[in-house]
């Protein structure tokens, strides 16, 4: 009898324990990373870009590990300018470089500036947005995309150097989210590790 007791109060510690940590858990794993919406600007750009007469011409856009090369072929370059646009809905406007791939129908955004952590706190560093056109040859949603921020360690709750994205919809919602990468052959970002949203 003393055993069958002795494994109750084990079992009912095991639980409380348990459902004590998974919350504190599940909080961390919401707090870490960017609040990003894509503006509808930077959507609807997407649909029917219009490279300005003065665009210059480049195979890529962004650096370092936050970069991406629209070259399908050696010499292939693409238009690229500089735009003022609200960039990511905060009804302020960002000097982004942007570029067009027009045989992969994705419209690049690229800029460094302030943007909201998950945290509640601000973070500073370069961003880079990738909305898919119409009739793009991956058949994605026109107007979906992904968007990916270099972040220092401890900013936005990151553990570690490195990148943060998300995978959002036609409508700029977030879809997938996580540390991440750039995957520029297949014009995305891969999802290292997932977050829950």
């Amino acid at each position: 009898m003393k055993i069958q007791s002795r494994i109750r109060v084990l079992l009912i510690l095991v639980v409380a324990a348990m459902l004590y940590v998974l919350p504190v858990m599940a909080q961390d794993g919401n707090e870490t990373g960017v609040e990003l919406k894509p503006s509808p600007d930077v959507i609807s750009s997407a649909q029917d870009p219009s490279p300005p007469a003065d665009a210059q011409k480049s195979a890529s856009i962004g650096e370092e590990i936050l970069s991406v090369s629209t070259a399908n072929s050696p010499g292939d370059s693409d238009s690229v300018w500089i735009r003022q646009i609200d960039v990511n809905g905060d009804a302020s406007l960002e000097s982004a470089n942007l570029i067009w791939d027009d045989e992969d129908k994705m419209l690049y955004f690229y800029y460094e500036g302030g943007f909201k952590c998950r945290n509640g706190s601000t973070g500073t560093g370069a961003v880079l947005i990738g909305v898919n056109g119409k009739n793009n040859p991956r058949n994605k949603p026109a107007g979906s995309g992904f968007y990916a921020v270099s972040l220092d360690k401890d900013e936005c709750g990151a553990e570690e150097a490195g990148l943060w994205g998300c995978r959002f919809d036609a409508a700029g919602n977030p879809a997938a989210c996580g540390t991440a990468a750039v995957d520029d052959k297949y014009d995305d970002i891969i999802i290292l590790t997932a977050s829950e949203q």
